[in-house]
């Protein structure tokens, strides 16, 4: 089971999704809230935090120096634990942000704080789930193990769809320079 490399694409692929949603051009509703820098500075920053403590709490999931079910079903407990309490964080940074005083701004907000909900309910289930994982036959725990990766996977793929739409030339600018955007990119 390589569910490190399953959360890390998933993460890389969502980071890379933030900094793009904060590109393009606008629509007709306006904000009145903080600068399209500080908003884009905030995101960015809450994003990359969350992303760089995924990617190393997900690399720390490695499956070769685990030796039993029990093991592996503790170590999948500890991570789920952690990234629920991450997302959560990274949720209330999102909420602090504001909105952007820009076109649509509250919807773009909005539909920030609304993917990492999703994402925070998405690694709740896991949680749950990682549970009740198996620890007395090998097999078992290891098929379960690829169901419970391959059902995060799943519902994660799902949730950037809502960020897509969303764009603004005032965060795509203040994105080219902002260097905590940069970094998720990179």
């Amino acid at each position: 089971m390589r569910y490190g490399a399953v959360v890390l694409r998933v993460v890389t692929f969502l980071s890379v999704l933030v900094v793009l949603a904060l590109a393009g051009c606008g629509s007709s509703s306006s904000s009145s809230g903080v600068s399209a820098a500080t908003y884009v500075k905030a995101v960015c920053g809450a994003v990359r935090g969350w992303a760089s403590d995924i990617d190393t709490r997900s690399g720390a999931l490695n499956v070769a120096t685990i030796k039993n079910a029990a093991e592996g079903k503790a170590a999948i407990q500890t991570f789920f634990k952690a990234a629920v309490t991450d997302t959560s964080d990274v949720v209330a940074k999102l909420q602090a942000a504001g909105e952007p005083s820009i076109k649509n701004g509250n919807t773009i907000s909005a539909a920030f704080v609304s993917a990492f909900t999703q994402i925070e309910t998405v690694l709740k289930k896991g949680q749950s789930q990682a549970n009740t994982l198996p620890t007395k036959n090998p097999a078992a725990f290891r098929d379960a193990g690829r169901t419970l990766a391959n059902s995060v996977q799943s519902s994660l793929n799902n949730i950037g769809s809502g960020l897509s739409g969303l764009k603004s030339p005032e965060l795509e600018s203040a994105a080219k320079k902002e260097p905590a955007c940069a970094s998720l990119t990179s």
